[in-house]
Formats: structure tokens, C-alpha cells, sequence
């Protein structure tokens, strides 16, 4: 088995991800760390000392609205990001023939081009919220490891061949693939810090419990695509 990088989600913080995910999804709009209390029934300071975790984790992101109680005054309301939408996605589907994967190659192959003329922030955001809808667990894998390579091109052609060199440390495509990944997740929280890395630890647990279900040739099919890229 792959081993997973895990996000620390207890059962507590869990019950207010649920909640403002509930409120989000039904009024499209922030929601006040009020109101999630309520719903709860512990105070609105707990709540805010809560929510503050999860957004620590990349769950959650903060804006203000305009007090309507108080003219000039804003107030912090949270809204779920892309990692929390990808925790409340269904159960992936497995690849339903070859002619598939060849689809899927040719897709993400051109979403990596489109995305060069991009900054590398931009061009890895716009690949999160495609991942958002992918259905197929093969898929979902593909377009992570083009998170990947997108912060590796940016580093150039020496560091990336080195890097990419390193899924022939083991004959073996499951470990392949944990060495590659674990070595470019490493640099791009090093390099891009509190920008995407609490959310890049979340992205990770979804790519290897996806991972963790792909059969061997469609592992190796991931490792083709590395060396290929």
C-alpha cells in the first residue's frame, strides 16, 4: 500500500466543517462564525477558535462583509475552499476501458501547456478547481501529478530531469510514485510556504486514497506519464 500523508480532522472540527459546508452550500454565501454556533450550540468565540483551525489547515478561507448592525464596521465570515469540497466529493468511479486513459492523457497534457504563459499560483489554482469535478479516480491522480510537474517546469529542465530521475529508485510503481511525490510536495511547500501548503497537505491525502485503490497497471500508467512529461 501507498502510505497517505494525513490531514489532523478530528471528529469535533469535523461537525463544524459539516456545518458551514451545509450553511455555504445552501445560501452560496460566507458564513458567519455566529450562525455556525448557533447551529451548534457552543459559543460564537469557540466557533471562531474552530473555524480559525480549519482555515489553518487550508479548509477554509476568510473574508469580511459590510456589519449591517454598524455602518463603516466589517465582520469576518469563512467560506470552504477547494481542498474542503474535494473531502465532500463522491466516491470516484475506476477507469472504464483503455481508450479512456488515452483520453485522459491527451486532456492532461493540454492543461499543462495552457498553463505555461500563466504564473505558477494561477496556473496551479485553475488545475485545483478542474479537479473539483473529476469523476474518475485514474483522472484524479493524473491531473495532481500535473500540480507537480507544473511547479517543476517552473524550476527548469536541471531539476526536473533529476527529480523525475528519481522513480527509477525502485522497480516497484508504488513506491515510484511515493518517492516522486513525496519529493516535489517537500519542495513546493519549502518554496511556496503558507501560500498552498495547508492546502497541498490536504491534496495529498486525496490523491493517495485515490492511489491507494488504482491496480498496478494503472499505477504504472501514472509513472509512463512522469517520465513522459
Amino acid at each position: 500500500m501507498v502510505v497517505a500523508a494525513t490531514i489532523s480532522l478530528t471528529k469535533r472540527r469535523r461537525e463544524f466543517l459539516d456545518q458551514i459546508y451545509r450553511q455555504y452550500q445552501s445560501t452560496n454565501l460566507p458564513v458567519h462564525y455566529s450562525d455556525v454556533a448557533e447551529a451548534i450550540g457552543v459559543s460564537k468565540w469557540t466557533a471562531y477558535d474552530v473555524l480559525k483551525t480549519l482555515e489553518s489547515q487550508g479548509l477554509l478561507k476568510r473574508t469580511y462583509a459590510t456589519n449591517e448592525n454598524e455602518t463603516g464596521r466589517s465582520v469576518v465570515v469563512f467560506s470552504p475552499t477547494v481542498m474542503a469540497d474535494l473531502l465532500f466529493q463522491k466516491e470516484r468511479r475506476e477507469i472504464s476501458n483503455p481508450d479512456e486513459w488515452e483520453i485522459i492523457l491527451n486532456q492532461v497534457n493540454v492543461l499543462i501547456e495552457q498553463q505555461q504563459n500563466l504564473s505558477l499560483m494561477e496556473g496551479i489554482q485553475n488545475i485545483l478547481e478542474l479537479m473539483k469535478s473529476v469523476e474518475v479516480k485514474l483522472e484524479f491522480c493524473a491531473y495532481f501529478l500535473c500540480v507537480l510537474l507544473l511547479f517543476l517546469n517552473s524550476l527548469g529542465n536541471p531539476i526536473k530531469d533529476l527529480t523525475v530521475n528519481l522513480v527509477n529508485a525502485s522497480q516497484e510503481s508504488q513506491v515510484q510514485l511515493t518517492v516522486f511525490v513525496g519529493a516535489v510536495v517537500g519542495m513546493i511547500i519549502q518554496s511556496v510556504g503558507d501560500e498552498i501548503s495547508p492546502e497541498m497537505i490536504t491534496l495529498v491525502q486525496q490523491f493517495f486514497d485515490n492511489a491507494n485503490q488504482l491496480h498496478t497497471v494503472e499505477l504504472d500508467l501514472l509513472i509512463e506519464f512522469i517520465k513522459q512529461r
